[in-house]
C-alpha cells in the first residue's frame, strides 16, 4: 500500500509539472520553436525557449524532454533553453551506432554545434547527468557549466540495495519497464525497435558509467553538484550524501548544494529549491562554492 501511496504522489507530482508547463507556454510572451537535426546516424528532436545564455537540459533514462516542465518555466526567463530527446528516446531515432554515455554526449555536442549556440551550461538529471560529465571531458569547448542531479560517475556507485531496484526496473514484464514502454511508443519515431532500445538501455547501466573520480579531475569547467539524502539509487544507508560529495571533491572547480528530504525525482517533488540552486549557479556565472 505504502508504495501505491507512493507512485500516486509521483504521478500527481509529474502531472502537476506539465500542467503548470502547459499554462505557462499558452500565457506567457516567451518565444519557443521545435525542431529536427540530423546529427551522423540519427534523427534529434528538440525545443529552444527564450534568449539569453544557452541552457541545455538533458532528460533521464526512459524519459524525454518533457521531463524539465517544472524548470523550463523558471529558466527561460533570462536564458536560452534547449532541451532534447536523447538517443532513441522521446521523438529521437535510436541510430545504428549502439547506446552509451559517450555517444550521447557526442549526439548532444554535435546538437549544439547544428545550433550554433557556442558554450553552453549543461544541465543533466540522472542519464543525463552522465552525459554532461562526458561532455565536459570530451567536448569542454562547447561546455560553459555542468549542473549534475541524481548523477552518478561509476557503476561503484550504486550499493546493492540500488543494484537491486535497477534490476527490477530492467527486469522484461515489469510495471515500471511496462510504463515506459507506453510513454515511449506514444511519441517514438520507431516504435518497432522497442526490445533493441530496452535491450540498450539495459547493457548500459550494468556497465556505465565508467569514470573515476582521477577522470573527473580533468574536468575544467565550473560544476554544481545536488545532493538529495533520499535519492533512491543513489543515497547510501549511513551517509546518503557520500556518491554527491565524491563527485564534488573529485571536480575541481565545483560546488554541492543539498536538498535536504530530495528524491531522485526532485525536478518535479522540490522544483522550487531546484530552480533557486540552478538559477544561483547560473547567474553567478557557475561560479564554485562550498561542499558541505
Amino acid at each position: 500500500m505504502a508504495n501505491l501511496l507512493e507512485s500516486v504522489a509521483e504521478g500527481a507530482c509529474w502531472l502537476r509539472a506539465y500542467a503548470h508547463y502547459r499554462a505557462w507556454r499558452r500565457l506567457s510572451a516567451c518565444d519557443w520553436s521545435e525542431g529536427g537535426v540530423t546529427v551522423e546516424d540519427i534523427r534529434v528532436h528538440y525545443r529552444s525557449f527564450g534568449s539569453g545564455p544557452v541552457v541545455l537540459l538533458l532528460h533521464g533514462g526512459f524519459m524525454f524532454d518533457l521531463c524539465w516542465a517544472a524548470q523550463v518555466p523558471a529558466l527561460a526567463g533570462a536564458h536560452r533553453v534547449v532541451t532534447m530527446d536523447s538517443r532513441g528516446h522521446g521523438r529521437t531515432t535510436l541510430g545504428s551506432a549502439g547506446l552509451s554515455y559517450r555517444r550521447m554526449a557526442r549526439d548532444a555536442y554535435l546538437l549544439l554545434e547544428e545550433l550554433g549556440t557556442g558554450p553552453a551550461y549543461v544541465v543533466g538529471w540522472s542519464d543525463g547527468g552522465c552525459t554532461a560529465l562526458y561532455m565536459a571531458l570530451l567536448y569542454p569547448e562547447s561546455v560553459a557549466g555542468i549542473a549534475l542531479i541524481g548523477t552518478s560517475y561509476n557503476t561503484g556507485n550504486y550499493s546493492e540495495r540500488s543494484l537491486r531496484l535497477m534490476e527490477s526496473l530492467l527486469r522484461p514484464g515489469s510495471a515500471g519497464l511496462l510504463a515506459a514502454r507506453a510513454a515511449w511508443s506514444a511519441a517514438a519515431p520507431e516504435p518497432r525497435r522497442w526490445g533493441q532500445f530496452a535491450g540498450e538501455m539495459r547493457r548500459m547501466w550494468r556497465n556505465e558509467p565508467d569514470l573515476t573520480p582521477g577522470d573527473l579531475g580533468h574536468v575544467t569547467v565550473p560544476a554544481l553538484v545536488i545532493g538529495c539524502d533520499r535519492d533512491e539509487f543513489l543515497a547510501w544507508p549511513g551517509d546518503p550524501l557520500k556518491v554527491f560529495r565524491e563527485t564534488a571533491q573529485a571536480v575541481p572547480r565545483a560546488e554541492m548544494r543539498v536538498i535536504p528530504g530530495g528524491t531522485h525525482t526532485v525536478l518535479v517533488r522540490r522544483p522550487a529549491e531546484l530552480n533557486a540552486a540552478l538559477l544561483e549557479f547560473l547567474d553567478g556565472g557557475g561560479a564554485a562554492g562550498r561542499i558541505p
